[in-house]
C-alpha cells in the first residue's frame, strides 16, 4: 500500500460520517427523502471505498454497488436514486478530498458509475435450483422450518445421512440454504425472527449430523477457526471446524469478533499448526490483516495462516498482500489447502 492510499483510506474511514452526510443534504433536498437513511447508506458505502482503495481493488466497491442495484430492484425502490448518490458522493469527495489522497478514490467511484449505467446483463441462474436433488432438499428444510415445522426439517436431514454424506450435507444442502435465507432477507422478504428461526435449526441439523459422522483417525494437528475483529458471523466457521475434526484434525473453534491481539496467546496455549480466519465484508479486510500482522510479530512462521470467507469473492488474490499463507474460495477446500500447508499431502 502506498502513502497516498493509506492516507485515504484511513481519511475515508474517518470522515465517512462527515462526508455522507454532506452528499446525503444533497439527495434530501433534491427529491425530498430522508436525510438519515441516506446517510447510514453512504457511510456504509464509504467503508466500502476505503477498503477498496487500501487493497487496490475497485472491484470490492463496484461489486457491492451492483448488489445494492439488485437489492433497489427487487423492494421496487427507484435505481436512478443510487445512480443519482454515487453522483452526490462523488462530487463530495472531489471538493473534499486533498491532493495527497491521489485518484484512486475517484477513479474507484468513476467505475461504479459506469457499472450501473450500463445494460444489464442477462440474468443469472444464482438461486437454488427445483430440478437439483440437493437443492430440492434445501428447499424443502427451508420450508418446512419456515412453516414453524422444525422437527420435521431436522428429521428430514437426519434421514438424508443415511444415504449422502455428511459433507455433502453441509456444503450442498445446509450452507446453500442458509445463502438463500441470507439473500431473502438482504432483499427485505424475510423477517429477522424468520431469519433466526432457519439459522439456529440449521445450526442443530449441524449438531445431529456431526454427532453420528465418522471421523477419519486423528492427525496429530491442531487448527484454530476464528472470525476476525466486525466478523459476527459464525456458521461457516461451524461448518469448517466441523468439517476439519471429521478429516482427523483438533478443530478449535474460537468463535466470531476475535481481537487480532488475542489470536498469538490462542495459538501458543493450544499449539496450533494452523489458523483459519475468516472475512464475510470488504470491511473487515483492514482487521485481518492486522490479526495476521499480530500473529507474524508473536509466532513468526510456527503457524500456517488460512483465509476465507466472502469478503475475498471480488478481490480473490488480496490475501497474498495481506500476508496469508493461503486463500480457500470454499468451505469445501479448506481441509485440503489446510493439509497442504501443514504438510498433511
Amino acid at each position: 500500500m502506498t502513502e497516498a492510499t493509506e492516507f485515504a483510506a484511513t481519511l475515508l474511514e474517518r470522515s465517512a460520517s462527515a462526508y455522507a452526510a454532506e452528499a446525503a443534504t444533497t439527495l434530501a433536498a433534491d427529491a425530498g427523502e430522508e436525510f438519515d437513511a441516506w446517510q447510514q447508506h453512504l457511510t456504509q458505502r464509504l467503508f466500502e471505498l476505503a477498503a477498496a482503495v487500501a487493497n487496490g481493488e475497485p472491484e470490492l466497491f463496484v461489486a457491492r454497488v451492483r448488489w445494492s442495484h439488485k437489492a433497489f430492484q427487487a423492494r421496487g425502490r427507484d435505481t436512478g436514486r443510487l445512480l443519482a448518490s454515487l453522483e452526490a458522493l462523488r462530487d463530495v469527495l472531489d471538493r473534499q478530498l486533498p491532493p495527497a489522497a491521489g485518484r484512486l478514490p475517484g477513479e474507484i467511484i468513476a467505475a461504479a458509475l459506469t457499472a450501473l449505467r450500463a445494460p444489464a446483463p442477462e440474468a443469472e441462474q444464482d438461486g437454488l435450483d427445483p430440478a437439483r436433488a440437493e437443492d430440492r432438499l434445501a428447499l424443502n428444510f427451508l420450508t418446512l422450518v419456515l412453516e414453524g415445522n422444525v422437527a420435521d426439517a431436522l428429521a428430514q436431514i437426519a434421514r438424508a445421512a443415511e444415504t449422502w454424506p455428511v459433507e455433502k450435507l453441509y456444503l450442498e444442502v445446509l450452507m446453500p440454504a442458509q445463502r438463500e435465507i441470507g439473500t431473502l432477507w438482504q432483499l427485505g422478504d424475510l423477517s429477522i425472527p424468520e431469519e433466526h428461526l432457519v439459522t439456529t435449526t440449521t445450526e442443530r441439523a449441524m449438531a445431529i449430523l456431526a454427532h453420528g459422522a465418522v471421523r477419519a483417525p486423528a492427525n496429530g494437528r491442531t487448527v484454530l477457526i476464528a472470525g476476525v475483529a466486525g466478523n459476527v458471523h459464525q456458521l461457516g466457521l461451524r461448518v469448517a471446524a466441523d468439517l476439519f475434526e471429521l478429516a482427523g484434525w483438533r478443530a478449535l473453534l474460537l468463535g466470531a469478533d476475535i481481537p487480532a491481539e488475542e489470536l498469538p496467546v490462542a495459538i501458543g496455549f493450544f499449539g496450533a499448526d494452523l489458523l483459519i480466519l475468516s472475512a464475510v465484508l470488504a470491511t473487515q479486510l483492514r482487521p485481518l490483516g492486522d490479526s495476521i500482522a499480530a500473529v507474524r510479530r508473536e509466532c513468526g512462521d510456527e503457524v500456517r495462516i488460512l483465509v476465507g470467507g466472502s469478503a475475498f469473492d471480488d478481490g480473490r488474490e488480496v490475501w497474498r498482500r495481506l500476508g496469508a499463507d493461503g486463500y480457500a474460495p470454499t468451505l469445501g477446500e479448506a481441509t485440503r489447502l489446510g493439509a497442504e500447508l501443514v504438510g498433511l499431502n
